[in-house]
Formats: C-alpha cells, sequence, structure tokens
C-alpha cells in the first residue's frame, strides 16, 4: 500500500515536471498597456493542426494575473505560462475559457494550482463533457497526444447566461459577460475596464472565415449586442486585435446575415443540402480565408435549422 503510493506520488511529480517544460516559443505582443496576446496560424484542425490557432494571451494587474484561453494542447499552454514567467513573477489567479472549442481549452492543465481559478460560461462544463471523447480522438490523430493526457478543466465559477461578474486583478477589474447560443451555447467575453480592451473570443472572427456551433440567429442577435459597446480594441478568437472593431464586428454579422438569407432562400426552392453548400454565401468568398473548408460546415450547422421553422 504504501509502495504504491509512493510510485503515485512519484508518477505524480514526473507528469507534472512534463507539462512545466516546454520547447515551444510563442511570439507575443503587448496590444494595449498589460494585455499580452499571442495571434494563431490560420490553419484548419486537420494534418496542419498543432494546436496554436487561435488568439490566447494574458493581462497582467498589481497583484495578479488572468489567462485568457490557454491554446489547443499541453505543450502551448506551458509556452503560454512560461511567456507569463518572462514577464511577472505574480499568482496566475484565473484562466478564463471564452467557450469550448479544443483549440481554446486544452493548455488549462498547465496552470492547474490551488489558488487558480477558472472561470466559465455555465454551460461550459456541459460542452466539455459532451465533446470529450471526439476532441480525444482529434488530438490523437492530430496532435499525437495520448489521451491521458488530453485533460479537460472544466471552470469553478460560471458565468450565466445574460449575466456579467468583475473580477479584481489588483487596481485592475475585468468583466465578464456570458451570452445565449451563439457561436456556441457557451459564449463569455472579458472587458479589461482600465483600458477598454474586449476579448471577443470567437464572437468575432477577423480574416478567417467566422464559424456558427450554436445559433445563427443568436449571433447576429449577439453582435448587435456588442455594437453598442464603448471599447477601443477588440482581440478575436482569430485574427488580428483591432481598433476598428466595429468595421469587423460588421463584416462578420454581414457574412451570417448572407449565410442566413442564401439557405432560407434555398429552401424556399427545394435546393437540397448538397446544392446549398455549393451556393449558398459565395459573393463572400472572396472576403475570407478558409472559406473553401468552413463555409460548408456552416451551411451544414444552419441548413437544419432554418429548414425547421
Amino acid at each position: 500500500m504504501k509502495k504504491n503510493f509512493i510510485l503515485y506520488i512519484f508518477s505524480l511529480l514526473f507528469f507534472t515536471g512534463n507539462i512545466l517544460a516546454s520547447s515551444t516559443h510563442l511570439s507575443i505582443t503587448e496590444v494595449a498597456p498589460g494585455i499580452f496576446v499571442h495571434q494563431g496560424e490560420h490553419h484548419d484542425v486537420d494534418e496542419g493542426y498543432q494546436g496554436d490557432i487561435c488568439n490566447i494571451g494574458f493581462i497582467i494587474g498589481k497583484d495578479s494575473v488572468a489567462v485568457i484561453d490557454s491554446g489547443g494542447s499541453l505543450e502551448i499552454g506551458k509556452a503560454l505560462k512560461a511567456s507569463i514567467r518572462e514577464r511577472t513573477s505574480l499568482p496566475i489567479k484565473y484562466v478564463i475559457n471564452t467557450h469550448v472549442h479544443l483549440d481554446h481549452i486544452y493548455g488549462n492543465a498547465v496552470f492547474v494550482n490551488k489558488n487558480t481559478k477558472f472561470i466559465g460560461h455555465s454551460e461550459l462544463p456541459k460542452a466539455m463533457k459532451l465533446r470529450k471523447e471526439l476532441y480525444e480522438r482529434l488530438n490523437l490523430e492530430y496532435l499525437n497526444t495520448p489521451i491521458k493526457e488530453s485533460i479537460q478543466i472544466p471552470p469553478s465559477i460560471f458565468i450565466k447566461v445574460n449575466e456579467s461578474q468583475i473580477f479584481d486583478l489588483g487596481e485592475r477589474k475585468i468583466k465578464i459577460s456570458a451570452y445565449p447560443s451563439a457561436h456556441t451555447d457557451n459564449d463569455i467575453t472579458i472587458e479589461d475596464l482600465k483600458t477598454g480592451t474586449l476579448w471577443a473570443g470567437d464572437l468575432l472572427f477577423v480574416e478567417r472565415t467566422p464559424v456558427v456551433d450554436g445559433d445563427i440567429h443568436g449571433i447576429i442577435k449577439v453582435i448587435d449586442q456588442l455594437l453598442s459597446l464603448k471599447i477601443n480594441l477588440v482581440i478575436p478568437g482569430h485574427g488580428t486585435p483591432t481598433k476598428k472593431w466595429r468595421e469587423a464586428f460588421k463584416k462578420h454579422r454581414n457574412y451570417f446575415i448572407t449565410l442566413r438569407d442564401d439557405i432560407k432562400n434555398a429552401i424556399s426552392e427545394d435546393q437540397g443540402l448538397q446544392e446549398t453548400i455549393e451556393s449558398a454565401a459565395q459573393s463572400e468568398s472572396n472576403k475570407w480565408e478558409l472559406f473553401d473548408v468552413q463555409n460548408p460546415r456552416n451551411v451544414n450547422q444552419v441548413y437544419p435549422q432554418l429548414e425547421w421553422e
């Protein structure tokens, strides 16, 4: 019994040590005072996927640090933690996931600590559980990550739909807000009140074709809501942070309005799904990267929803 316990502790320490070591270096930009972003590459989750396709980063307050999304793998999470430690020794008080998608959550395990709290939408734990087996298969296939290392760390602090909470990092307050079904059914945003910077998660894509994995009407409505904010800078879930955020959100919204209306018209003309995939939102095709990959998926998601309305 004692021997088994010692072996367990040794294994735990060995695994933790592996988590903390990293050979990956992330490019980090300070986009506003105390706000640091690593911009992911525009790749699909396929043979080119390395767990580094979304924007991740951190906010440094006077007393503590908040991590905003942790990347798609332990390796990216380690590199993010190393980037934080290059800039500050302050404790990492919060890790915040903007939503469930695998490129945003699989670095979480690197930050597990008795003093670190994980924050997310109230629907995030359920969404993680539902996608767990799929994500484990994808991580194994594309990242060669063993199942035991595809570790999900769900939130311990929940933000309920249509509610906001304020968290203090030390002379730096952040406002976290949760939304109804839009990009997913578990989207949150993080607003740094000191600089007027909004981390939008995947409620905003810049350059890369937007994704709907939740509700087409909901995402249009949420974008309209976000357009009413008084902020200076937006960090999208994918693409370049921008001060021209209103134009970015309007372009994002226009894609979804075009997609919705084209699918509605196709359904009214008795077009099947495959024909609609080939025609819907094609007027947007030269405005976005990865359009030929993502637009068909969006049609597959939205067509059944609109067909039954």
